[in-house]
């Protein structure tokens, strides 16, 4: 009788390999992305090997693939190009082409839903042994598209170090969230609420990404140039995903934030930057007045997020009913100086606030869908930076938030 011998899960050892790195489950998406459509907006001659159980945010991505005229094979365990079921919850993707070949390998059984371990090689002589592993369990014969595409490497050096460099980001973006939560493990219920916090300011920050995003994309698709309009949504992606790494950061650290002088009138310009895209396409006059040189101690990245949220609240409390419809609608930032003090007022005409006095109140909102914890954080953020956060006005004319902070002594305007 002959012996059946089977396969084991190869692919995880390559994960063990390189040291058990982690990465959350929302940069795996966004590296996927990253490496899939810029060959849908360009095709050219390829194929794409992959195996993802969890299409969470990606079922739209894949079966545009799918539909495309790029070589696409599935090896998810009801597919027929698979010869044994070994791969349990190990995951990958590999994109060849002539320019570049990328794969990414991951596994989801780790003791955290948010992260998965990985595995990655961008244009690398160890490809081979990735894809020698998924060959051996194929039906198809994937040594065909390895002979096929092998990219010149000397022609990609540029693109392979930036590409390198992007995937180390994400390393050390991953590690420290897990050293955090680490960190945090000894006190669970102070745990929670630091990760609830962390996770609000992260979402909003990202909330500018993925419109930036979108705005670019359907630009590119329109006009198919460069202009401002890219160049800006580059600028801000950039601004916002380093403000998120910076949050995901502190989440290891329950030191005081890092208070230095700032220039106030840079940082209303950033934000003015950041939270234009919120006014897209809604009939909202965005007034920016912030002529004085002030110089306040503070911590820029925070005082930012601040004021974002905050500018961010004052549109949505329009709502989205009618927007085109009505003049007069506005939202204003004005700076100025107030004595021994910076005065920062974010005011909008959308309506008086109901029950003002637990605006700031953790778990209130007054948006449905809301997690009641923006204004919270806002107001503990400008604390922490030896300031002051309050409702200063709301009524049927007019609501208007004030931000106190202190000059710094010798530029007070």
């Amino acid at each position: 009788m002959k012996k059946i011998v089977r396969q084991q899960n190869y692919l995880k050892g390559l994960i063990e390999s390189q040291d058990n790195k982690f990465i959350t489950k929302q940069i795996l998406r966004c590296a996927i992305r990253a490496v899939l459509e810029p060959l849908l907006d360009n095709p050219e001659a390829g194929v794409v090997l992959y195996r993802i159980i969890n299409q969470t945010g990606l079922a739209g991505l894949i079966k545009r693939v799918e539909f495309s005229d790029i070589e696409a094979y599935n090896f998810s365990d009801e597919s027929e190009n698979l010869r044994e079921r070994v791969w349990a919850d190990t995951e990958f993707l590999c994109v060849m082409t002539h320019r570049f070949v990328s794969i990414f390998i991951w596994d989801n059984k780790t003791d955290s839903k948010n992260y998965v371990r990985y595995y990655s090689i961008w244009n690398s002589k160890l490809q081979d042994e990735a894809l020698d592993i998924i060959n051996r369990n194929s039906i198809i014969d994937i040594r065909q598209f390895q002979e096929k595409f092998r990219p010149d490497r000397r022609d990609n050096i540029l693109l392979n170090s930036s590409i390198r460099r992007l995937v180390e980001n994400m390393d050390e973006a991953a590690k420290d969230a897990v050293l955090g939560f680490a960190e945090f493990q000894a006190k669970p219920a102070e745990a929670s609420a630091e990760v609830r916090e962390v996770a609000h300011e992260i979402k909003n920050q990202l909330s500018i990404c993925d419109l930036y995003s979108e705005i670019i994309r359907k630009y590119c698709e329109k006009n198919g140039i460069t202009d401002e309009t890219i160049l800006n949504g580059v600028k801000c992606i950039a601004r916002a995903v380093k403000m998120s790494g910076n949050s995901l950061i502190s989440l290891k650290s329950a030191q005081s934030k890092e208070l230095k002088q700032c220039d106030l009138k840079n940082i209303i310009k950033i934000v003015e930057d950041l939270t234009k895209v919120y006014f897209e396409c809604k009939n909202i006059e965005y007034i920016v007045e912030s002529k004085a040189n002030l110089k306040v101690l503070a911590d820029e990245d925070s005082l930012t997020a601040v004021l974002v949220n905050l500018v961010k609240n004052a549109v949505e409390a329009f709502g989205t009913e009618n927007l085109s419809d009505e003049n007069g609608k506005y939202v204003k930032i004005k700076a100025e100086k107030r004595g021994e003090f910076a005065a920062i007022r974010i005011i909008n005409n959308a309506g008086k606030i109901n029950e003002p006095e637990r605006i700031f109140e953790k778990g209130f909102t007054t948006k449905s869908g809301g997690s009641g914890l923006g204004l919270s954080i806002c107001k503990k953020s400008i604390e922490e930076q030896l300031g002051q956060l309050k409702l200063e006005h709301t009524g049927d004319d007019y609501t208007e938030f004030l931000i106190k902070l202190g000059l710094v002594d010798g530029v007070r305007g």
